[in-house]
């Protein structure tokens, strides 16, 4: 004898911040959503709901009973229809108003959980539950632009034209399209944590002072004394669109004494782990350069205001600024967005936008590569069944 299998369960969660707030959303979502709001919900109008719910339906009611436990009005929304409808009960904020209408909503039948639980159990398919809790940590407009791309299904469509061309035996076209998709990984990777940008260079030479002009405001103490940063200290702006988090570092010197030899070590450390290090000179004094070591490096050439004491062609592409006037701070700004994103997506293009979506995107084009077909289809199959 078969057995039937068991009933998903009917969830709710809240989705709006917890706090103080004019309103806040309550989701309900599965199989028994409608019965369990249903038998809770009062309509205004008198008449009772439907016995089925109809998409973009509204109703404004009461929620609870009165001498039960406590009710609230709220405004009823049939978000999708079906045999596992979506509903949203739009309630006065507070947390102990909402408190209230999720035990309210429990002691009907419904499971209380987190929305990023609600929305990894329900939503329609994992990486658009993984682009909607993205989008809750997008730092600026243009991020969030491509994250909505992702959660409208910019990265499924694409994944599904890959696994036609796997299907069709067609190995080196589904190479070629997961290249397409590697090629924006590093992007990928910063949609959500801002690059590292670390300003380095000898002591005076203005670390601190273009800090505080990209930054808007005086983030870095500012002083003539050599050796005045000690630690690293980081400030989060947006460059062209783009987040990032900048990092002003002790001035690199030898012979300095123990403490702010720490210091200079914690620089080290920065610029070597960094996204992107500008090295910075003073053009009114003679230059230090950087070691032979130090990756992605850019020369950014400061105090252009001041009458020059070197050959300032000894620096090469070094982008020329006045940190004191502003001048070459925009192009400063431009320059930094180009280094980290030399091109960015169009409008409606897929872009792995987790660490996990890159590794699997870079391990099957490698399985394309390799003539492993079946393990990039692998691959490519868990974007659907991860988090089930």
């Amino acid at each position: 004898m078969s057995v039937s299998p068991p009933e998903p369960p009917t969830l709710t969660a809240c989705l709006t911040p917890p706090g103080t707030a004019a309103i806040a959303a309550l989701a309900v979502r599965g199989p028994r959503a409608w019965a369990v709001v249903r038998a809770l919900f009062r309509p205004t109008s008198g008449r009772a709901l439907p016995a089925e719910p109809e998409a973009s339906r509204f109703w404004l009611g009461k929620l609870g009973e009165e001498g039960r436990g406590g009710s609230d009005e709220v405004v009823l929304a049939v978000k999708r229809g079906g045999p596992s409808p979506w509903l949203e009960l739009h309630c006065h904020g507070g947390r102990e108003v909402v408190r209230l209408l999720q035990e309210v909503l429990a002691a009907g039948g419904a499971e209380v959980c987190p929305w990023e639980e609600l929305e990894r159990r329900t939503a329609d398919g994992p990486v658009r539950a993984e682009a909607l809790a993205a989008l809750t940590r997008a730092a600026t407009p243009r991020t969030a632009a491509i994250l909505l791309d992702q959660y409208h299904g910019a990265f499924d469509r694409a994944i599904e034209t890959v696994r036609g061309a796997l299907r069709a035996g067609d190995l080196a076209g589904a190479g070629r399209l997961l290249g397409e998709l590697a090629a924006w990984a590093s992007l990928g990777r910063h949609l959500t944590e801002p690059w590292r940008v670390v300003m380095a260079g000898a002591p005076n030479v203005g670390k601190s002072s273009l800090v505080n002009a990209l930054a808007g405001y005086r983030r870095s103490v500012v002083a003539a004394v050599p050796g005045t940063t000690r630690d690293v200290v980081t400030v989060r702006v947006a460059l062209d669109g783009w987040p990032v988090e900048l990092a002003d570092t002790a001035g690199w010197r030898e012979g300095a004494g123990a403490l702010e030899s720490a210091g200079i070590n914690l620089a080290r450390a920065a610029a070597a782990d960094a996204d992107l290090c500008l090295w910075v000179l003073d053009g009114s004094a003679e230059p230090v350069w950087p070691g032979p070591n130090l990756r992605r490096t850019h020369y950014v050439l400061n105090k252009v205001d001041l009458p020059p004491a070197w050959e300032l062609e000894r620096a090469p592409g070094a982008i020329r600024v006045s940190a004191r006037t502003g001048a070459g701070v925009g192009e400063l700004v431009a320059a930094v967005a180009n280094w980290l994103v030399p091109k960015s997506p169009p409008p409606g293009a897929a872009v792995p936008f987790t660490p996990e979506l890159c590794r699997r995107v870079g391990e099957a084009q490698h399985g394309c590569s390799t003539g492993a077909g079946g393990e990039a289809e692998r691959l490519l199959e868990g974007f659907r069944a991860d988090r089930g």
